[in-house]
């Protein structure tokens, strides 16, 4: 039987930041989700971010059967070549673009599992009924690499002036893919796509504590309470969140 989705969403563009480089695509009855954060100034990194969630969405969902035959990583792995190729290819010859580029996290729902990938230091994360919130990706960034080498504590990310500095992404010559991840779903578990807007003004334990006081009435006063949070706390950058919830 196939999973019975719900989802809320919502995308601010935070207090700082002239305009909103992030962009989202939600899709509950497909079970397809992608979230992505552009990078490269004021109109590249936008540009960037809306290639690749509406070249991801529209391939992944054209292969919604091949999806459902469990093809799953090689149909991801080649929408996220398209994006890149498609990023490439936009800014040639544009010398104000040429810096543009995006991360992107990825999940989709396939009867109780979920699939997730992810280029960048977009997140995606698990709370499940037992109150946790686990991050299933681990963020291609500098910092990261750093805590990983022990040269630095994790609860140092958070505020550290390299945490912008991300080691994979589409807009690159040098594509890396990633290995798709699998996850078990159950009844009432939650899946949270994020951008680092979010994650830079709220650590885990304030995210969790929001899900757990909140997911009762539903993923989108989840989202709506997410977003005001991290503006309370600076708003520093584009805020992106989408909470989906296994019913």
């Amino acid at each position: 039987m196939k999973t019975l989705l719900i989802s809320g969403h919502k995308s601010d563009i935070g207090l700082v930041r002239q305009n909103n480089e992030d962009a989202l695509y939600i899709n509950d009855r497909l079970g397809i989700y992608v979230l992505a954060d552009g990078m490269g100034g004021h109109e590249g990194g936008e540009i960037a971010s809306n290639i690749a969630v509406k070249t991801v969405a529209k391939l992944l969902s054209r292969f919604v059967i091949e999806l459902q035959n469990k093809n799953v990583g090689q149909i991801v792995h080649n929408a996220l070549q398209k994006a890149n190729e498609e990023i490439i290819l936009f800014r040639k010859n544009q010398i104000n673009l040429m810096s543009m580029a995006t991360t992107v996290v990825i999940s989709i729902f396939l009867n109780d599992v979920v699939n997730c990938i992810h280029l960048g230091d977009s997140r995606a994360y698990l709370y499940n009924k037992d109150n946790n919130l686990i991050q299933l990706t681990t963020d291609d960034s500098l910092v990261a690499e750093m805590v990983k080498q022990g040269m630095m504590r994790k609860d140092e990310l958070q505020n550290h002036s390299l945490r912008n500095i991300v080691t994979h992404y589409l807009g690159t010559i040098n594509l890396t893919l990633p290995e798709i991840q699998q996850f078990r779903v159950e009844t009432n578990d939650c899946i949270m796509l994020c951008s680092d807007g979010l994650t830079n003004m709220l650590n885990d334990k304030e995210i969790q504590s929001i899900l757990r006081e909140n997911i009762s009435i539903g993923p989108q006063d989840v989202c709506d309470l997410l977003v005001d949070k991290a503006n309370a706390k600076g708003g520093r950058d584009n805020i992106s969140v989408i909470v989906v919830q296994s019913k």
